[in-house]
């Protein structure tokens, strides 16, 4: 069941957002500012350790200071869940159920009209960079409803 589950979540796109939990380091600068409490461009064992532990306890849901398998396997199905509602939500304009490949060209051509900055018919690295994914597609879906 667990093989599946992870083979479901790297098909699906998810595996950044499902195994979020893991420790890491960050190599984000924002995130890495947040988590240097001191601001002294260093991040700490007392800095990072509390963080760590928050990100894996959210997913104890019976408060018992330790994670199970089973609360692994419901908290990545959870996320699975979520994640084929998104697709769904962005793909699947007629609402079917299934995303047809139409749907997709029509979201990936104006995912790549949105990113073309300058509208030369190119996206350079400069532009995918700049491109804010997540805030484009709620504006994309709110025209798409309209």
């Amino acid at each position: 069941m667990m093989r599946e589950l992870i083979a479901l979540a790297f098909l699906a796109g998810v595996t950044g957002e499902a195994f979020a939990v893991e420790p890491s380091l960050p190599r984000n600068p924002k995130v890495f500012a947040k988590l240097d409490a001191d601001s002294n461009g260093r991040i700490t064992l007392a800095e990072i350790t509390p963080k760590a532990e928050g990100r894996l306890l959210r997913l104890d849901t019976d408060q018992n200071k330790e994670v199970s398998a089973s609360e692994i396997d419901a908290y990545i199905t959870k996320m699975l869940e979520r994640r084929r509602s998104q697709l769904l939500s962005s793909l699947d304009k007629d609402k079917s159920g299934s995303i047809t490949v139409a749907e997709l060209d029509n979201f990936v051509a104006a995912m790549f009209n949105g990113a073309d900055a300058d509208k030369d018919g190119g996206v350079t690295l400069e532009e995918a960079r700049g491109f804010q994914f997540f805030k484009w597609r709620k504006t994309f879906q709110a025209a798409e409803a309209n």
